[in-house]
């Protein structure tokens, strides 16, 4: 064995070692005189685990704990050195030989139930850790590990209807961390429901989210998508506008979608003064590109100059000053073309690349919006970020 391989080896079993060696000073401190042939067993075990013996020693310790209870947190803690370590089949094996123990006093069921459920879930066995953490709940109704647990199956398996019953009974405790997220289900549900056209259901779900998370940014677009499809562009713009009190951070998202209703209903004064009054209130460099399209659009591109010069002053960067000399290389005479289009080619080679969401828990970036992190699996927490600027 190379020096490599014993130090890998001693970082796997010393652990190991130091429990066990305290299941002996638990078990000496709690029986005095205890049991006859222990010290013979205990031995033996500890024999077996310095060979790599682990199933043989495990065998013994499981029989020892019989012989006295107490010092049954050890075995736990033996349990997770083992999962932690990967190896998923020995922790196993230590929580269903308790389990399986008829002496099993009853305060400790709950706990080993428990360990053996994060056992199958490590494995990857989701339905059997499903049953063992439904069976923890009929020893202890209020247990909130085995509840979030549940909820994290159920998210993985998409059942919203079974995440919304367990989450929706702890919004009671935990309004704050549990609305969102139990409005994120209804959502959930509201998408499944808009893919098969079933736009009752969309709008139920989405009302429904609303009740949990009355700041819920999706319920407002799935409202106003499903308004657009009927065409009652007054009503998608009310839902969309109404994103700019839940999370401002998202009206980028929806900005386009919010002038395509404004310009289906003919009303580009209402759409230049709503712009001009978001701007006001929301500073965001992220609305400059929008807001310069619809005024070349309706007043014509030396309004949009005109706009992006009074930009570039309250706000310089590189992304106002491109935008700019691309409006501007469409009004000169032709002397000042060349020139501007080298301009804007050098700002775009300036420009710093980013993506245009990231996750504000973990820092997940992405091109396209997920409402859950695909990285940490938080709700909600993947947002517009400003793209190239200074």
């Amino acid at each position: 064995m190379d020096i490599s391989d014993l130090s890998d080896w001693l970082i796997v079993i010393a652990p190991l070692v130091l429990l066990v060696l305290w299941v002996g000073y638990k078990f000496r401190k709690s029986t005095a005189s205890g049991p006859p042939g222990f010290s013979a067993d205990y031995f033996k075990g500890l024999n077996y685990l310095l060979n790599d013996e682990q199933g043989k020693a495990l065998d013994i310790f499981v029989r020892l704990v019989e012989n006295n209870w107490e010092i049954v947190d050890t075995h736990f803690a033996l349990g997770k050195i083992f999962r932690k370590n990967g190896e998923i089949d020995k922790a196993i094996k230590i929580h269903q030989g308790l389990i399986a123990r008829p002496s099993l006093p009853e305060q400790y069921r709950s706990t080993v139930l428990l360990e053996l459920a994060y056992d199958y879930l490590g494995a990857g066995w989701f339905d059997r850790a499903e049953g063992l953490f439904k069976e923890v709940l009929v020893y202890d109704k209020k247990s909130l590990e085995a509840r979030h647990n549940l909820i994290l199956i159920y998210q993985q398996e998409k059942d919203w209807h079974k995440a919304i019953d367990i989450a929706s009974d702890l919004y009671h405790d935990e309004p704050q961390k549990m609305g969102p997220m139990v409005s994120q289900y209804y959502c959930e549900l509201a998408e499944i429901a808009k893919a098969k056209g079933d736009v009752a259901q969309v709008e139920h779900n989405a009302h429904q989210a609303f009740r949990f998370d009355p700041d819920s940014v999706r319920a407002s677009i799935l409202l106003a998508q499903e308004a657009i499809n009927r065409k009652d562009y007054n009503a998608a713009i009310s839902h969309y506008q109404k994103i700019e009190h839940q999370d401002a951070e998202f009206l980028p998202v929806v900005l386009s979608s919010l002038v395509d209703c404004y310009d289906r209903l003919n009303t580009s004064d209402d759409l230049l003064k709503y712009l001009d009054e978001l701007e006001l209130r929301n500073g965001n460099l992220l609305l400059m590109n929008l807001h310069a399209s619809v005024l070349g659009r309706y007043k014509g591109e030396s309004a949009s100059v005109d706009y992006l010069s009074k930009v570039l002053k309250r706000q310089p960067s590189l992304q106002v000053m491109q935008e700019l000399a691309a409006y501007k290389s469409r009004i000169q005479d032709d002397r000042d073309i060349d020139f501007l289009h080298d301009l804007q080619t050098a700002l775009q080679a300036m420009r710093k690349d980013s993506t245009e969401y990231g996750c504000q828990r973990c820092g997940f970036g992405s091109n396209t919006l997920y409402w859950q992190c695909p990285s940490c699996h938080s709700w909600a927490t993947i947002k517009p970020v400003v793209v190239n600027s200074l």
